[in-house]
């Protein structure tokens, strides 16, 4: 049995996400560090990409740098505060954790607490990836949205 005591922490935070529901970096990091100290886990490694969306892996260079100390086996565990902090696209989350996996890496996370190696465990993955999918897409839309109403207010505006 692998000893899962050498965590590696991974957070992301988007500008869209820190300024509409503030998911600040430190307030992840913390939460991840405190749960660790608690659990007699040991962070070997803290990636954090900060301002960067969740839809692909591209410009995430923490979460590639992530993927490529997994395959050197420089951890047992990643850890992170919420699901959609790895990926906001479910195809990703899954690829991603069924890398770890073939690493031998565990996927967990500090908010939705239950084991990704299990069947029901991956359901519940694909579902939160489901989820955190649909977030981003309205959040997109939102932002859509509301930049149409600021355009059409400066067009009446100037009439």
């Amino acid at each position: 049995m692998v000893n899962h005591h050498r965590i590696a922490i991974y957070a992301r935070v988007s500008t869209e996400e820190q300024a509409d529901f503030g998911y600040s970096i430190d307030a992840q990091l913390d939460t991840l560090r405190t749960y660790c100290n608690l659990h007699q886990k040991s962070i070997v490694g803290e990636y954090v990409d900060r301002g960067v969306s969740g839809k692909s892996i591209e410009g995430r260079y923490e979460l590639q740098k992530l993927l490529r100390d997994a395959k050197q086996g420089l951890f047992d565990e990643v850890l992170v505060w919420k699901i959609n902090r790895i990926s906001r696209r479910t195809i990703d989350l899954l690829k991603i954790v069924d890398e770890l996996s073939q690493q031998k890496i565990t996927f967990r996370s500090f908010s939705e607490n239950f084991e990704t190696e299990t069947a029901m465990g991956k359901f519940a993955l694909q579902m939160l990836g489901a989820v955190g999918e649909l977030e981003r897409n309205t959040i997109v839309d939102n932002v859509k949205m509301g930049m149409r109403r600021r355009r059409h207010t400066a067009n009446s505006l100037r009439v």
